[in-house]
């Protein structure tokens, strides 16, 4: 969970930036519509996926369908980040903008969970 609490601290970073700068320009809604939300969440399940490929690299102990699940579901999170992101800049009034937040939070939790992952997948490997 340290490894986790020290990569999040520099993804906060930005939006403690975001949430300063609006509030000082008296636009506090755009910190909900800002599409950096959807830029960081991309990031994260990209860091994810990293994480996880390159803990198990090498140990005979995974299970091969199980990557493959969590990969195909981490390129799908992807693509989902990447077109919210690409409808919030056509279309920064809609619902999308709204939902980056939702999925930020979501990038989150998948970030613990890889995180959580790597810690399994290298304690098996020591066993």
């Amino acid at each position: 969970m340290k490894k986790f609490l020290a990569s999040y601290i520099f993804i906060l970073v930005p939006f403690v930036i975001l949430l300063v700068t609006k509030l000082a320009t008296s636009k506090p809604m755009e910190i909900l519509t800002s599409t950096d939300w959807s830029v960081a969440s991309f990031m994260m399940i990209a860091q994810s996926l990293g994480i996880i490929i390159c803990d198990s690299n090498g140990s005979k102990n995974i299970n091969s369908q199980g990557l493959l699940i969590f990969i195909g579901l981490t390129i799908i999170l992807l693509i989902l980040c990447g077109g919210v992101y690409a409808y919030s800049l056509i279309n920064p009034e809609s619902v999308f903008s709204y939902i980056q937040p939702v999925i930020f939070a979501l990038s989150s939790f998948w970030l613990v969970i890889a995180y959580k992952t790597s810690d399994f997948l290298k304690k098996a490997a020591r066993d």
